[in-house]
């Protein structure tokens, strides 16, 4: 049996929400080894207190999960983990290896292993693998799904990943180790209607080819599912044993499969569970119909997130989102006369956008009557479509990557004609614009529960309007 723990590093940027992708990996391996989970985010895992962890706890194998944005305060963790325990076999997961698998021993030559994809199937097999033998053949190496290795000359080698057919099979998180009920407010936006609140996954994998889209290299292209049955079973596990009263359903497709969701509903239904439910995540306005949108109200949803991207129908067309501007308001209007809350994402400064596009996102989002608004700035994510067409034309230097930038607020990229400070104060001019109209703004204020709801959205508030 191995001592294991798995991590995700800390981060101001990030969103403090349940990591229950590595809730995933631990059900998968729990079985046969002792697991633990460490959430940097939650608590505020610098690398004093995690140095000291590592003094007091001694660990087999220590998994942690990366995100591009993570990169540089991970190297922190990746060479204090070497310094204090040497014998400790670090392995690296998540969607930075998953998107740029070929890079990743340049960035951390400190570990030993990664996984690209969805590693609940490898990481079991390659724990049987160090259980058995004390060095791992090249041959058994070769049989771990998804692997990032280097070989005996120091050449990286990237295994097949290998999704999952049936979901059921993975089971549902170890939410025992992950203990949603003890997380703060709001794990998206600032906004929610009950709490506590968990997060859950229903479907995986994205069939589509948005070009600034890392989707499909994380969990495959094609879409697939878990029997309604088992979500109900995990979301009665939530509710009755965490006291978890909304769910947020994080899904990248959740509404592509109709009569899965049809029998979402229902079942949530029947079961007369005191429960609201969201899509903070994003779904596909062009899977939504009147039918579809009531029986989701009627079983819990009151809130939803849509990408609607741009309002420019050929920056649409070069993003290959496969919706125009048209359906794009035919289907928000549907959401609107349900009663339904409707938050719209938007990107701007898009490799082939103009200015006029971006003032023309800024006018359509006002236009669509939607009550939240987010607008992100464009980054070249590693591996994506658009990214690899950059960086053919010469148009990313790779030496000033600031990887800490690669989130929603910040600019690390800006097209042609536009400085990234100009970008930056366009981006800004969204928000101003679309959120201090009358209307959006005291509903804004209207929706505060308390005086610590009130020092998250002023914390967050700050977040996305001047930084």
């Amino acid at each position: 049996m191995l001592r294991v723990l798995l991590m995700k590093p800390y981060s101001e940027a990030d969103e403090l929400i349940p990591p229950f992708g590595l809730g995933y990996l631990a059900t998968a391996i729990r079985a046969k080894h002792e697991v633990k989970i460490l959430d940097g985010v939650k608590e505020k895992l610098t690398l004093v207190k995690f140095k000291k962890i590592l003094e007091r706890e001694k660990f087999d194998v220590i998994g942690i999960q990366i995100f591009t944005f993570h990169l540089n305060a991970a190297k922190g963790y990746v060479r204090l983990i070497k310094e204090a325990s040497p014998e400790t076999k670090i392995v690296l997961g998540g969607p930075h290896p998953s998107c740029d698998p070929e890079n990743i021993f340049s960035y951390f030559p400190e570990i030993d292993w990664a996984f690209r994809g969805e590693a609940e199937i490898g990481l079991a097999r390659l724990l049987d693998l160090m259980s058995e033998e004390k060095e791992i053949s090249r041959p058994a190496l070769l049989t771990v799904p998804g692997l990032i290795w280097r070989d005996e000359n120091q050449k990286t080698i990237v295994n097949s990943p290998l999704f999952a057919e049936d979901l059921d099979s993975l089971g549902y998180p170890s939410w025992d180790l992950l203990r949603p009920d003890n997380y703060p407010l709001a794990p998206h936006g600032a906004f929610f209607k009950n709490y506590p609140i968990a997060p859950i996954i229903i479907t995986r994998g994205c069939p589509f080819s948005c070009t600034y889209c890392a989707g499909p290299l994380v969990s495959g292209r094609k879409i697939r599912k878990r029997s309604v049955g088992l979500v109900i079973e995990e979301i009665k596990d939530l509710y009755h044993n965490y006291g978890i009263r909304e769910i947020h359903i994080e899904d990248d497709n959740f509404t592509m499969d109709r009569n899965l969701v049809l029998e979402f509903c229902q079942k949530l239904e029947e079961n007369k569970l005191d429960i609201t439910w969201t899509c903070p995540n994003g779904v596909r306005l062009d899977t939504l119909d009147k039918e579809l949108i009531l029986a989701m109200k009627n079983s819990g949803l009151y809130s939803i997130s849509v990408g609607i991207e741009s309002g420019s129908e050929k920056i649409l067309r070069d993003m290959r989102k496969g919706l125009g501007k048209e359906k794009i308001k035919e289907k928000i209007n549907l959401l609107r006369e349900a009663g339904l809350e409707v938050s719209g994402f938007f990107i701007v400064g898009y490799p082939t956008e103009t200015k006029e596009d971006i003032l023309a996102t800024i006018a359509f989002a006002k236009e669509l009557g939607i009550k939240r608004a987010g607008f992100s700035a464009f980054k070249p994510f590693p591996g994506t479509e658009i990214t690899k067409y950059l960086a053919e034309r010469g148009e990313l230097d790779k030496d000033k990557e600031d990887w800490d930038k690669y989130v929603l607020a910040q600019v690390v990229y800006a097209p042609p004609g536009i400085s990234k400070n100009e970008l930056k104060n366009l981006r800004r001019r969204a928000l101003r614009e679309f959120y201090f109209r009358p209307k959006i703004a005291f509903g804004f204020i209207s929706e505060i529960k308390n005086f610590k709801h009130l020092t998250l959205v002023a914390k967050r508030s700050y977040r996305w309007f001047f930084k």
